[in-house]
């Protein structure tokens, strides 16, 4: 496990040598955060850095009346609903950070860009009226009837083809510039992702991989001006990979070449800024979520946690070494800078995806489920941190936006839900992660909180009828265990806890190893979703511990 992270910090004292020219010239600290400084970004002022042809901020306030002014095709509804996209939109698909991209950048290429304008008023809109697919993805039950929709919704349907069109349009001519395109793509994902629809989004996100290879094939050429480096570099790129970072989530999803553009780096000693820390910890969430896959796949291979190489031990223990030397990187920033030159909320969040990812590295080349009990304090911070993150995101009225491009808290809490076994922690999770904005990049809340919820009731239902068997406390003490451990009930023994193995509907196939007549006993029709569980057996007989599968529709 990996050190605490202090809740005490100072500001530092240091003076900043790097930091951007209108932060000196004000005698203030510079966060640094590139391309744009939140100390600048959040009042309006111009951010330059010193060699950086990058990054000029224009006030918001003469962004929104210049985009107005400008804007082609500017009817009343599209206005209000650049308006609204200003004011109440931007900052929520930011999460916290990126806000030039989405206040600076996008309002700013509308005046010139017909398809950014329509793809812009149609997220607006979007959000403001929400009607989110919320099925499982990739098991999508049906398509919403366009004549369900309001008037918004079609508006934003509308505008959001002509959106389409237009790039379509550019391409048949030849004319498509891949720097307009590249962007264009990552608002038709979000487009796609506030529906809930992340089977077209992640159709979308494989283009905007292509757009990106070309780009970077350009810029070797040296084709593009500096300034679309500075922005394909420090923008676009990273937030490829925050996306494809939570598309891992999604178990049918698999690596896409964004990860190739992931250097080896060691962690530094010291983080230069929030953006920095924020990166570190995406990427190595990254390379876990990867590492996780290939061990399940190497367990399988040799028949057991006894027969895991020494090779993939070692891998795990690097990771873990890393994720030791992003806390005291992160340590170290923190004693140099203080918490109020960063947005409210993005600290909660690094530090809950530092304890998911310490989380779910220990449960990697083993099937025991009762790992997770030694993270106690780690699912604390998840919950701590999370309603932190929950409280910095809700509105006047405490409400939490429909939907972040970013990504949230939702993951951490999940695992959490899934994973710890304290009741109260595991109900709170529980309790935040339905509250949470319901899409989170490629992550949806509302059926992985159904998920979680059956998942726990039928953990229960094991333990209860455990309890009748053995009325006294029960304790899992043979030493054939595979953690060797003595397991109080409370904590919900091993032979009660259940892994989760998928979700599937009868109407689209069956999992390997679940036949019809598995199905066929609970009498439900071939649409009904069903849970697809394994857990571990104590066998008096052999005295070993057997893995079996099971299944039970999933309800709620």
């Amino acid at each position: 496990m990996g050190a605490e992270v202090p809740a005490s910090r100072r500001i530092g004292s240091r003076k900043s040598r790097s930091g951007c020219k209108t932060c000196k010239i004000r005698r203030v600290k510079c966060g640094e955060e590139k391309p744009t400084c939140h100390r600048c970004s959040s009042t309006g002022r111009r951010c330059e850095y010193e060699g950086s042809p990058i990054g000029s901020t224009t006030p918001p306030d003469l962004v929104l009346s210049q985009a107005l002014s400008l804007s082609p095709n500017s009817g009343r509804r599209e206005r209000r609903a650049f308006e609204y996209y200003f004011q109440h939109v931007a900052k929520y698909l930011a999460g916290g950070m990126a806000i030039d991209f989405w206040t600076g950048v996008i309002p700013q290429l509308c005046r010139t860009e017909p398809a950014v304008w329509d793809s812009m008023i149609a997220i607006s809109s979007l959000f403001e009226h929400p009607e989110q697919c919320t099925d499982f993805t990739l098991l999508r039950a049906r398509e919403t009837s366009y004549n369900r929709l309001d008037s918004s919704q079609r508006d934003a349907l509308t505008w959001y083809s002509r959106s389409i069109s237009n790039i379509h349009s550019q391409i048949e001519r030849g004319k498509a510039d891949p720097y307009i395109a590249l962007i264009s793509c990552v608002l038709f994902i979000c487009i796609e992702t506030i529906q809930g629809r992340m089977e077209e989004a992640l159709q979308l996100y494989k283009q905007g991989m292509s757009l990106i290879r070309d780009l970077r094939s350009q810029v070797s050429f040296g084709k593009v001006s500096a300034t679309r480096i500075a922005l394909l570099e420090h923008t676009m790129i990273p937030l490829f990979l925050r996306l494809g970072t939570i598309s891992l989530t999604i178990s049918e999803v698999q690596p896409t070449e964004i990860f190739a553009l992931v250097g080896q780096e060691t962690i530094a000693s010291s983080f230069q800024s929030i953006s920095s820390a924020r990166s570190a910890i995406v990427v190595l969430s990254m390379e876990i979520i990867l590492f996780e896959r290939e061990a399940g796949t190497h367990l399988d291979a040799v028949g057991g946690e006894a027969f895991v190489s020494q090779h993939m031990l070692a891998r795990k223990q690097s990771l873990q070494t890393k994720l030791d030397a992003w806390v005291h990187a992160y340590n170290s920033y923190c004693q140099r800078v203080s918490a109020k030159f960063y947005p409210l909320g993005v600290e909660p969040l690094l530090l809950s995806y530092h304890a998911a990812a310490s989380i779910f590295l220990s449960g990697c080349l083993t099937l025991s489920e009762t790992v997770f009990d030694a993270h106690i304090a780690h699912f604390a911070i998840i919950v701590e941190q999370a309603d932190l993150a929950l409280s910095a995101s809700a509105g006047p009225d405490g409400s939490q936006p429909p939907f972040t491009f970013e990504m949230g808290v939702g993951i951490p809490l999940f695992l959490t839900s899934m994973k710890c076994r304290e009741p109260s922690l595991r109900q709170r999770a529980l309790h935040l992660l339905l509250q949470a904005p319901p899409m989170q990049g490629f992550f949806k809340c509302t059926p992985v909180a159904l998920l979680a919820g059956n998942l726990m009731k039928l953990e229960e239902h094991y333990a209860s009828t455990m309890r009748e068997k053995t009325p006294e406390q029960h304790f899992s003490d043979d030493t054939h265990n595979p953690v060797s451990m003595k397991t109080p009930l409370e904590l919900i023994p091993e032979e009660a806890r259940v892994s989760f193995r998928g979700v599937f509907r009868p109407a689209n196939g069956f999992p390997p190893n679940i036949k019809e007549f598995d199905v066929a006993r609970w009498g439900r029709g071939p649409d009904q979703l069903f849970l697809h569980y394994s857990r571990q057996i104590f066998d008096a007989n052999s005295k070993t511990w057997q893995q079996v599968s099971d299944i039970v529709p999933l309800e709620g």
